[in-house]
């Protein structure tokens, strides 16, 4: 009878050392699962993490691009360089400074706009009277500004600049299309992006990752959705 209790202590003994540990192949399992779990979570992580320095990098260019314009109004010429509006020292998402490029040689002209007009016979829409500056004979409309200080101002461009088919001012090379067209004819502005590589036709692979403003601004994004 003395002996029962002491089976009893070995089997409880025997129990808890089985349960105190993974057996080896129990670890290999949940290393395994562990494994699998984190190829599925790190690249979305990481896809995610790089879709936002896009988007943010994007909302700079819009930023960059709206001191230019100002510097433009004010100036009647858009600026030569990023220093002019002090901003040569912002950096993009990946730790790079911004490219600009100054393309349309040509003043800005500035008029200020009156009720409009109603529609001349065969017009195809209201007549937007301008006063100000003398206008070209050719010349494109390249935004209308704004909601601030100069509320009812019309931006227009003299024809001729680096859009236009002259120099580019500064003698650098506009960013241009599949088709080697100028992708605006104001001004480039565009982060290098991750890669911090750039040349100038986006069709490169060095440009596809560029993050850019094209179309004069009707275009923000990833060089390679352009």
């Amino acid at each position: 009878m003395a002996q029962q209790p002491c089976a009893a202590k070995q089997r409880t003994s025997g129990r808890l050392e089985h349960s105190g540990g993974f057996t080896l192949i129990e670890l290999m399992l949940a290393l395994t699962i562990a494994g699998i779990l984190s190829s599925l979570a790190i690249p979305t992580y990481v896809d995610f993490l790089e879709k936002a320095r896009v988007a943010r990098s994007i909302a700079e260019l819009h930023m960059l691009a709206t001191e230019i314009k100002a510097f433009a109004i004010s100036s009647e010429q858009y600026p030569d360089t990023l220093t002019q509006i002090g901003q040569s020292t912002v950096l993009d998402p990946w730790g790079n400074q911004y490219q600009y490029l100054r393309i349309e040689c040509g003043p800005v002209i500035i008029g200020r706009l009156h009720t409009p007009d109603p529609p001349a016979s065969g017009s195809a829409g209201l007549v937007l009277p301008v006063n100000g500056f003398p206008l070209p004979n050719q010349a494109h409309v390249s935004f209308a500004v704004d909601e601030g200080g100069h509320q009812g101002l019309i931006h227009l461009i003299a024809k001729g600049g680096g859009g236009g088919g002259g120099p580019v001012c500064g003698g650098g090379k506009p960013r241009k299309d599949h088709f080697l067209h100028p992708i605006s004819s104001d001004f480039d502005l565009y982060s290098m992006g991750k890669d911090g590589e750039t040349v100038a036709p986006l069709t490169a692979q060095k440009s596809h990752d560029d993050v850019i403003r094209a179309s004069d601004g009707a275009f923000y994004g990833l060089a390679a959705n352009f």
